[in-house]
């Protein structure tokens, strides 16, 4: 189930502001029985066209078992953002260059 667009645009500013201040933030997706920590890196469109939340997650639900590491997870499918004040550093292996990641609508 996808977002409504105001949802949608809400979550994304969110994003975009967590990213700038280097803050962590929990999310939820839809049918998720947990959140997620994550250091949000960006917003970009798959090649499925799909806006996508790349992000390394520290802690939390996963759905395959692997709670920490690199993340692209659908923002349509996206519930509830919080932004902590907790903050994060940017990591040396981001690249936002790989070719994985469609076009950015923003990235850090």
């Amino acid at each position: 189930m996808s977002l409504p667009y105001d949802n949608l645009e809400v979550i994304t500013k969110q994003l975009w502001a967590a990213a700038n201040s280097r803050s962590m933030c929990s999310v939820k997706l839809n049918d998720e029985n947990g959140y997620r920590i994550i250091h949000p890196h960006g917003i970009f469109m798959s090649r499925q066209k799909k806006l996508t939340i790349a992000c390394w997650q520290r802690s939390g639900f996963s759905e395959k078992g692997i709670k920490e590491g690199y993340k692209n997870l659908s923002l349509e499918k996206c519930e509830v953002v919080m932004v902590t004040s907790k903050k994060f550093y940017k990591r040396k292996d981001f690249n936002p260059k790989d070719t994985q990641y469609g076009e950015w609508l923003f990235h850090i």
